[in-house]
């Protein structure tokens, strides 16, 4: 019985993270806090995007700091990231524009996904009549290509990550 859970828990994560090869990529915890202007940014997505493979994901709480996840995982791929971080803006539409907490099953990693890749659409889609939300941090943060934010995870509890925001 327990060697077919823990059978069951790595097909899992072979699932989840996407891996191809038997030994399953390496994942090491992560965490960290992100500030702008000195002080914390409370509700932002964080989002670390390595050069293949499955993405992590973390939130920030009222004081700034995040968990990263890769799928159920605590965690994040070991090796480079390009990191970005968004801030949903209150406005009128912003309810529907929140990212749904942190996937914890493959089901929930693929709705998520999906939900990014909506807001991502949202963000590049002009919107003549309502007035576009401010965000509480530059919109160059929400965006691999122009955050110029990459860190490094590596094998190890070490991985804090102190991102601060100009």
């Amino acid at each position: 019985m327990k060697s077919s859970s823990v059978l069951s828990a790595a097909c899992l994560m072979a699932l989840v993270v996407g891996c191809s090869s038997s030994s399953g990529p390496a994942v090491a915890p992560a965490d960290g806090e992100v500030l702008y202007m000195g002080k914390p940014v409370a509700g932002a997505s964080v989002i670390f995007v390595p050069e293949k493979g499955a993405v992590a994901l973390g939130t920030t709480d009222t004081n700034g700091k995040f968990r990263l996840a890769t799928g159920t995982f605590r965690g994040g791929l070991i090796g480079a990231h390009k990191v970005a971080i968004s801030v949903s803006a209150p406005g009128p539409d912003s309810a529907g524009g929140a990212l749904p907490p942190p996937p914890k099953t493959p089901a929930e990693q693929e709705a998520y996904m999906k939900k990014l890749n909506e807001l991502q659409q949202m963000s590049t889609t002009p919107v003549a009549a309502a007035p576009k939300p401010v965000s509480p941090i530059p919109e160059k943060y929400a965006k691999t290509e122009t955050s110029g934010l990459s860190y490094t995870i590596k094998p190890g509890n070490d991985n804090h990550f102190k991102i601060e925001l100009q």
